[in-house]
């Protein structure tokens, strides 16, 4: 389902966007318009998969995953694909997977105590896993953009 979005629609996304948890009625108050008109936009936004899901960002450094890491994957097969990532999805410590162009077959997001705790999820769990050939690993010293999309 294609969504043709007015200002109106982005606008509430926007407002959404920055903080999923703001009431239907405050957002209203700032466009100016009923509490049932926006409703009645989010719920055809969301009816068309615009928005994938509300949800809740964690801080994970305030809980105690200070390392943030990059990993290339290199496999033996494409077609393994969906064998890895089955298993990837088993780690706890990854939060995303991504299969890429280039050198990678994939490419993994990760949080990790400190960097210990790193070495021992490679060497003990992602490097385990068969069809991975090898990885590449790169350590982020900061976030310093994360958004969504501009509208």
């Amino acid at each position: 389902m294609s969504l043709q979005m007015d200002a109106t629609d982005k606008k509430i996304l926007k407002y959404l966007s920055q903080d999923s948890r703001v009431r239907v009625v405050e957002i209203a108050q700032r466009l100016g318009v009923t509490s049932a008109a926006v409703h009645q936009r989010i719920s055809k936004i969301k009816k068309t998969g615009v928005v994938k899901e509300f949800t809740l960002r964690l801080n994970e450094k305030e809980l105690g995953y200070s390392t943030c890491a990059f990993i290339g994957v290199y496999t033996d097969m494409k077609g393994q694909y969906n064998d890895v990532v089955e298993e990837l999805e088993k780690i706890d410590e990854i939060v995303e997977v991504h299969y890429t162009t280039g050198q990678y077959s994939l490419f993994i997001k990760l949080f990790t105590r400190d960097n210990d705790h790193l070495m021992k999820v490679l060497s003990e769990q992602v490097q385990q896993i068969s069809g991975i050939l090898r990885t590449d690993t790169l350590i982020s010293l900061e976030e310093s953009i994360s958004r969504n999309i501009r509208l």
